[in-house]
C-alpha cells in the first residue's frame, strides 16, 4: 500500500494542531471551566488553575484518542500477521502502510507541536519542550516510510495508555482536591512504573532486535535507515523520560514517608 507524502502529514497534522486549540478553547471558555484564581501554595511558573485545566482537557482527550485507536489497530494487525520471523515479542511491526490509518500518527505529532506552542506561551517546560520535539523527528520518518509505521503504533500506546491518569493526578496536585490526589498517588505510580520502567525497556529491546538483528524481504535501505534514526530518538526519549520516573517514585516515597511520620504524631 501507498505511503503518505509529506503533503499528507502537513495536512492531517495541521488540521490536527486546530483541533488541540478548539479544544483547549472549549475548556477555558466552557460553563464547567474554574474561574478562582492561583492558590497559596502554587509555584510560580504553574499557569492560572483555567488554563492548566484547558491544557489538561486537549492532553487528555489526545491521549484517549491515541490510546483507544492505537489499541484498535494492534488488535488488528495481530490476529493476521505473520510472526514467524521474530526472535523475541510475537510482533511484526513491518506492516506496509495503511491509507486508512494515515490520520493517526498526526494526531500524535500534532499534540506534541500545540502543546509546545502551549508551553513556550503559558508555561516553560524545556524538557517536555525536547520531549516533544524529539517525538516528531523521530515518528516522522517512519510514517512517511513504506513499512514501519506500525513500530510508532506500539509506541505510542504504551506511551499514551497512563496519559489520562497522569493528567488527572497532576491536575489534582497542584490545584485540588487533595483527596483526589491522594487516591491517585498509588495507582499512577504503580501504572506510571510498569510502563516506563518495565514493559518500555522491554519493547525496546524488541526494537532493537527487529531493526537490527532481523532480516525483513519488505524493508529497503530507506526504510531500514529511518528505523534506525527512529529507534536511536526513542531510546534517548526513554533515557530522559527515566528523569520523570525517578521523580514520580522518588516524590511518592516521600510523600508516604512525610504521611507515616504525621500519622505518628497524631498518635502520640
Amino acid at each position: 500500500m501507498a505511503a503518505p507524502t509529506i503533503e499528507t502529514a502537513v495536512m492531517y497534522t495541521t488540521l490536527f494542531v486546530g483541533v488541540y486549540w478548539l479544544i483547549f478553547a472549549v475548556g477555558y471558555y466552557g460553563p464547567w471551566a474554574p474561574r478562582d484564581g492561583p492558590t497559596k501554595r502554587q509555584r510560580p511558573n504553574v499557569p492560572s488553575k483555567r488554563v492548566s485545566f484547558a491544557n489538561r482537557c486537549c492532553s487528555i482527550t489526545h491521549a484517549l484518542t491515541d490510546t483507544v485507536i492505537c489499541g484498535y489497530i494492534m488488535y488488528i494487525y495481530q490476529t493476521k500477521s505473520d510472526v514467524s520471523g521474530r526472535t523475541f515479542l510475537p510482533i511484526a511491526y513491518d506492516q506496509p502502510s495503511d491509507p486508512a490509518f494515515h490520520w493517526v500518527l498526526p494526531v500524535l505529532m500534532a499534540y506534541c507541536i500545540a502543546d509546545s506552542m502551549f508551553m513556550a506561551i503559558f508555561e516553560k517546560d524545556m524538557l517536555m519542550t525536547l520531549h516533544h520535539i524529539a517525538v516528531v523527528v523521530g515518528v516522522m520518518p517512519l510514517y512517511l516510510a513504506p513499512h514501519g509505521w506500525y513500530l510508532c503504533i506500539v509506541s505510542t500506546f504504551f506511551a499514551e495508555i497512563t496519559n489520562p491518569l497522569q493528567n488527572t493526578w497532576a491536575y489534582a496536585r497542584e490545584y485540588g482536591p487533595k483527596t483526589l490526589y491522594e487516591a491517585l498517588s498509588f495507582p499512577f505510580t504503580i501504572a506510571f512504573f510498569l510502563c516506563r520502567g518495565i514493559l518500555m525497556p522491554i519493547f525496546l529491546i524488541d526494537f532493537f532486535l527487529f531493526v537490527w538483528l532481523e532480516k525483513r524481504p519488505t524493508d529497503d535501505a530507506a526504510t531500514q535507515k529511518s528505523l534506525k534514526i527512529s529507534l536511536v530518538i526513542f531510546t534517548l526519549g526513554w533515557f530522559a523520560s527515566l528523569v520523570w520516573l525517578k521523580g514520580v517514585v522518588g516524590g511518592y516515597l516521600k510523600y508516604m514517608k512525610k504521611k507515616r511520620m504525621a500519622d505518628k504524631g497524631k498518635m502520640q
